[in-house]
């Protein structure tokens, strides 16, 4: 410490100068909460005493004007002072607070009212007594009321008492002075009305004075036990006697003190504490100073990196790319920016489980990590999305061939527990500067080598180029002309017959949407049911058909016409949909079909997606009816091992071998095996894309159950379906 002042010797001032400075501070804060609360208290107290001023106001007026209402009374019964206990009694119950009436003829104290315990007080002489004798005289010679005590009374208690002169023939010569009407009040019973008595149990002090009519010193006529303190408010109470003063106080002197004191104590302690940071603070600026870049270092870092992988993420390739790309441009460098996710990476998540997923992550992440460059680095964009940027290349093969490494790297198995799992990516490439010179740019531009790198097949790269982007147009265009479809409702329903190879019978068709364009007209299937998969409106355009194949089966049954099988293909998406089943219920019962008009077709690769799922739906399905197809059976490579263990009634071979069955004999042993085990597995068969006769013996032959194909029939409107066309063979 000793070397540490020596280095920095203004230290101790500073933190001397802070110490007085907190102290001052304190002690004037201290000051100001101990003004502050008398401030408080004293408002409080200018509450407390208007309340008690106005009660005692209001009482005391009352009770002294008593006397001067009985003064007028004699006065107008001339002297006489018959009526007086009857006139007293109603007097004092209207009024109240009056503990007795008197009046005293030529000042001598005659009548009482009520008599009972004071009757000592007959006959005292209020004049010639002394103590009493200046202030009478003074009320008779200014013909003014006037009040007395506090006084000890000859029948026992203190009292003030108001009295009023009374003279006969008031205003005329003849004037003559006849005595006094007294009014007496007990200070005890005019306390109990207020709450003085209460607050002085409360901790506050009160005084209630008066002025000597003569000498003007001031009387107390009551006060609290303990004197009244420095905090007090006043009020004067206007009285038909003259001026009283009331006073109300609160002794918070003790209180204040504490308050002062520790006030002091603690600014005085925060000022040490204070000063004494402020002095090891100014003695290390280097150790601060240090400690600060290392912080700032960590949280920069924490920002920068991704917390699953430890790689760079998203917001450190936008805030670092400007600056590598302004190097490179310096230096004439060529870069690329290779932009990709993992094909199929949902299916772990939504399998397995997510944190499998996070850690193939964190596998794919290290395997990346050790293919860059020096020049190079790899950011994880966010979930399955990552970004390398090859900083220093020289043309587009040296790119193609970092890219082949990335494919190759990621190809390989995963070890993840006792899980071994098979990854392929999709990469889309842009060059820099040729394909842009911002991040946004080439970052859209690789976006859309990725979008084409997956339409060609996945597991594979692709370089940006020009006519990408008026293919993204073009797709954008298309995805836009879908969506209007499906609101102005341009789809429409064709039906291919089905038919019975040894009866010639038509048993029912199979639903085919088309698309009546308004501008390019009728587009089939083809050409727009990938668009609708890749969009996500193949739901939707499933719902339609499946809809529409239900209410044209209404349609039917309204006609009168016979009933049909009508087969609709459901897309994985319906498959994978927990909901379907419900939904399928829904819509029978709305257009009162039954369920074994439907027949559902599914591909041997959407139920190969999720077996498990698949199986559950489809024995629901057929536990109420519907008839369930495999199509385009034998096109697939694991279905033969599930075909036993799903609730399957029809398979309909592919029209690839169908179409060389004259010609070609592994395709007549190929079918024939199929409709043999299809047979001992008691489902029937469905050929398709019979277009000769000659294939129709041969399927019969081979004792396939069903045909469908061109021979009878291509798809057709509804109308034409329901004339109803009978199969003729031109043997």
């Amino acid at each position: 410490m000793k070397k540490a002042e020596l280095k920095q010797p203004s230290a101790l001032i500073f933190s001397l100068i802070a110490f007085f400075a907190i102290a001052i501070f304190g002690s004037y804060w201290t000051q100001s909460t101990n003004r502050s609360v008398v401030n408080q208290q004293q408002s409080l107290l200018s509450g407390i005493f208007r309340t008690q001023a106005s009660v005692l106001e209001r009482r005391l007026s009352s009770a002294f004007t008593s006397a001067q209402i009985l003064a007028y009374e004699v006065e107008q019964n001339g002297g006489s002072g018959e009526w007086f206990p009857s006139y007293a009694n109603k007097l004092i119950d209207s009024i109240g607070g009056i503990e007795n009436l008197q009046l005293a003829p030529d000042g001598i104290i005659s009548d009482i009212y009520p008599l009972e315990g004071n009757e000592t007080a007959i006959g005292f002489n209020i004049i010639s007594t002394p103590g009493f004798r200046e202030e009478a005289m003074l009320s008779v010679q200014n013909h003014q009321m006037f009040v007395i005590g506090p006084v000890t009374l000859i029948q026992g208690g203190v009292a003030v008492i108001s009295r009023a002169p009374i003279f006969l023939r008031k205003g005329t010569q003849r004037e003559l002075f006849w005595g006094f009407a007294s009014a007496v009040i007990y200070l005890d019973d005019l306390l109990e009305a207020t709450q003085l008595k209460q607050l002085e149990s409360e901790g506050y002090q009160y005084s209630l004075s008066r002025k000597h009519a003569v000498t003007k010193d001031t009387i107390v006529l009551s006060t609290s036990v303990t004197p009244l303190s420095d905090i007090q408010a006043s009020t004067n109470l206007i009285l038909p006697v003259g001026t009283w003063t009331l006073r109300i106080s609160r002794a918070l002197d003790t209180q204040l003190k504490e308050r002062k004191i520790t006030g002091y104590a603690i600014s005085l302690a925060v000022a040490f504490l204070l000063s004494l940071a402020l002095y090891a603070i100014l003695n290390q600026p280097l150790k601060l100073r240090k400690l600060v870049k290392e912080k700032t270092a960590e949280l920069q870092e924490l920002a920068y990196k991704d917390p699953l992988t430890g790689l760079p993420n998203r917001r450190f390739l936008q805030d670092s790319f400007p600056k590598i790309l302004h190097n490179n441009q310096r230096r004439k460098r060529i870069s690329a920016f290779i932009y990709f996710d993992l094909d199929n990476f949902k299916r772990i998540n939504d399998t397995i489980g997510h944190d499998v997923g996070d850690k193939v992550l964190v596998i794919v992440g290290d395997r990346l990590n050790k293919l860059k460059g020096t020049a190079d680095f790899v950011v994880r964009l966010g979930g399955d999305e990552f970004g390398i940027l090859l900083g220093d290349i020289n043309n587009y093969k040296q790119t193609g061939e970092q890219a082949e490494h990335i494919l190759e790297s990621i190809r390989m198995p995963v070890q993840v527990g006792s899980g071994e799992y098979i990854l392929s990516t999709s990469l889309g490439i842009a060059m820099i500067p040729e394909h842009g010179y911002d991040l946004v740019t080439i970052m859209q531009n690789a976006d859309m080598a990725l979008y084409q790198a997956k339409l060609a097949g996945k597991n594979q790269y692709a370089f940006y180029t020009e006519k990408m982007k008026i293919s993204t147009h073009s797709l954008i265009k298309a995805e836009e002309d879908l969506t209007l479809a499906l609101q102005k409702n341009e789809f429409e329903i064709y039906f291919q017959p089905q038919f019975n190879l040894h009866t010639n019978h038509v048993f029912g068709a199979e639903a085919l949407i088309r698309w009546n364009h308004p501008e390019k007209g009728l587009i089939f299937p083809k050409d727009f049911i990938p668009l609708a998969e890749n969009t996500g409106k193949i739901v939707e355009l499933g719902h339609w058909v499946l809809e529409s194949s239900v209410a044209y089966l209404a349609q039917r049954k309204q006609e009168g016409r016979a009933d049909i099988l009508l087969h609709i293909n459901l897309a994985s998406e319906q498959l994978s949909d927990p909901h379907f089943v419900t939904l399928v219920q829904a819509l029978l019962s709305k257009y009162q079909i039954p369920a074994r008009l439907i027949g559902f077709e599914i591909t041997e690769t959407s139920i190969l997606e999720d077996i498990h799922l698949a199986r559950y739906l489809l024995q629901a399905l057929k536990d109420m009816g519907i008839c369930i197809a495999i199509d385009d059976f034998g096109t697939g490579y694991s279905s033969l091992s599930q075909l036993k263990n799903l609730p399957v009634d029809l398979l309909k071979i592919d029209r690839s071998f169908v179409m060389d069955l004259e010609n070609d004999p592994d395709d007549r042993k190929i079918v024939e095996a199929i409709i043999a085990m299809a047979h001992k597995l008691n489902i029937k068969v469905l050929a398709e894309g019979i277009e000769t006769r000659e294939q129709w013996k041969m399927l019969a032959e081979f004792q396939c159950d069903f045909g469908q194909g061109y021979y009878v029939s291509k798809a057709v409107t509804a109308d034409e379906f329901n004339q109803g066309t009978p199969i003729i063979h031109n043997d």
